[in-house]
């Protein structure tokens, strides 16, 4: 197979020779080629592949998606990626029997890179950012199978540069990997469906359709977006048996991770009574973010969508109007299924979980600014996404950004100097799990180093569920003999105030309460016993 991307099929080739491209040697002699047969494309004087120009691309972005990853303080999902990671096997294979078996494979991903690299915010999130770099690689190699690297290197850049896609590098969630194997897996069926691949990677489809789906389920959606690939193909008769054997292989491998996913869908029941679907959600949320990124973003979408109509009937736009057909199933198939689900079943749509639709948006924005003919005139459209895009891409990079102001660094910094080893530390367990500031010990835990967690019943890794089980101070006011200063942490506003109650009636006395961000910590110390007197029971 030629490193250097080739159209694809007959029904293509016009396309690639309008951008100076010469058509294969079968084609001018007249003899027949294989329907997938395409044309190299036209190196530049420096005679670099699209290999090596998609290697380049996945480095730069990359970079990008690297720079400042560890400045945001984790927060409730990437703690579920820590506390599930170090388990040992026995205890992860617990968890995964009872909830977020849908991450498993990334859990155990997880579980051998952090114990080669350490549990530091760049570590656990470089993955993330690997995985970013790579989604835009192939995303440029994707597009180049149809239009010239122009088009391409647009759609790549306007890739790395969304911001839903940009906050995925930044996580220590399989979200960036959903994206990129999204993205590789479509080009692996375009490179079948073009006949450039042996039959045999049609297994190898299936099975990573399959994997795809432990990674994030919805990724399984990405097969009715692939039928309408293979259906408009130009050889779809010869490819359609092939596609189907490929999803029966992908239906037979994903069936345990289904099956789990549904008897688990208690996971999600929490957000039956929050509204989950909103147009905003969808038009901006989903992947832009920002709504004047999303107005101009949508504004190019849908002119590439009538610059298609347009040109229906020329042949130069051949492979441009397959490439947009594709990008427009991506983008609204899994969408309108996961809306649909959400409103007639279950709630099942999260903007976010949505992130490795962005590449359709990408290419549907490229194929827009194809039209321009002129490289500085694309370079402006480029431009014009990043200013746009900046603002969420510098917020994503800094300390409080996660979840309404994560602050849990700050945490254990101060909880740190107010304590010392044998004191005791009780958490405000009265907010939503995500939120909670027991995670904080479980992200940062130098700070916690030495101390008493006196609500603690069971340790999250002796338990087949994500967390710790805990009681209320009240419970186990036992604990608090033979300690004299208790530190207190707390994120909602009187979350704490029956645990603080029991501590005034055991006398203790507030010292010292500092606000940060978005916690609170407070120091309590045992009052001095006067002479003959006893200490209040406990």
């Amino acid at each position: 197979m030629s490193d250097t991307g080739r159209a694809g099929t007959t029904g293509f080739r016009s396309d690639r020779a309008a951008h100076g491209e010469r058509p294969p040697a079968a084609a001018r002699s007249g003899t027949r080629a294989e329907p997938p047969a395409a044309p190299p494309a036209a190196s530049p004087p420096s005679g670099w592949s699209d290999r090596r120009i998609a290697f380049l691309v996945g480095i730069a972005a990359t970079a990008l998606g690297l720079a400042g990853i560890w400045i945001p303080s984790y927060w409730g999902d990437e703690a579920a990626t820590l506390m599930s990671a170090r388990r040992d096997w026995a205890s992860l294979a617990a968890l995964l029997g009872t909830i977020d078996a849908v991450h498993g494979l990334y859990y155990a991903f997880m579980h051998l890179w952090i114990d080669l690299v350490g549990t530091s915010p760049f570590a656990v999130r470089l993955p993330s950012g690997l995985a970013f770099g790579a989604a835009a690689a192939g995303l440029y190699l994707l597009v180049r199978t149809r239009a010239d690297r122009g088009t391409a290197l647009v759609a790549a850049s306007v890739l790395a540069m969304t911001p839903r896609v940009t906050q995925a590098a930044t996580e220590a969630r399989p979200l960036a990997f959903a994206t990129a194997t999204a993205v590789w897996l479509t080009l692996l069926l375009v490179r079948l469906l073009d006949g450039r691949m042996p039959r045999a990677w049609w297994w190898a489809y299936g099975a990573g359709v399959a994997a795809a789906g432990t990674l994030n389920l919805y990724v399984l959606l990405l097969v009715p977006v692939h039928a309408v690939a293979a259906i408009m193909h130009p050889a779809r008769r010869a490819r359609l048996g092939a596609f189907a054997g490929g999803v029966g292989v992908a239906a037979v491998l994903a069936a345990p991770i289904m099956a789990a996913a549904v008897s688990q869908r208690e996971q999600i029941a929490f957000r039956e009574d929050q509204e989950v679907v909103t147009l905003t959600g969808v038009l901006v949320g989903q992947w832009f973010m920002l709504v004047s990124l999303a107005v101009v973003a949508w504004a190019l979408v849908v002119a590439g969508v009538v610059l298609a109509l347009v040109h229906r009937a020329d042949p130069a736009w051949a492979g441009r109007r397959w490439l947009l057909a594709v990008a427009l199933a991506w983008i609204v198939i899994p969408t309108t299924v996961l809306v649909a689900v959400t409103a007639l079943v279950t709630p099942a749509y999260t903007p976010r979980y949505l992130v490795f639709c962005a590449p359709g948006a990408a290419i549907a924005i490229a194929v827009a600014a194809s039209a321009l003919r002129r490289g500085w005139q694309r370079a402006l459209i480029v431009v014009a996404v990043a200013a746009l895009a900046l603002p969420a891409y510098v917020d994503q990079r800094t300390p409080y950004s996660k979840n309404a102001g994560t602050d849990w660094q700050d945490v254990s910094a101060t909880v740190e100097r107010l304590a010392e080893p044998g004191d005791g530390v009780l958490f405000d367990e009265g907010v939503r799990p995500s939120r909670r500031p027991r995670l904080a010990m479980h992200t940062y835990p130098d700070g916690f180093a030495g101390l008493r967690d006196l609500g603690l019943v069971r340790a999250h890794d002796r338990t087949d569920g994500l967390w710790d089980v805990t009681a209320p101070l009240a419970e186990v006011v036992d604990r608090l003999r033979g300690i004299d200063r208790v530190v207190v942490v707390s994120r909602s506003e009187r979350g704490a105030d029956d645990d603080i109650r029991v501590l005034l009636e055991a006398g203790f006395v507030e010292r010292e309460r500092v606000q940060l961000e978005s916690d609170v910590v407070r120091s309590f110390e045992r009052r001095p016993l006067s002479a003959g007197s006893r200490e209040p029971p406990a």
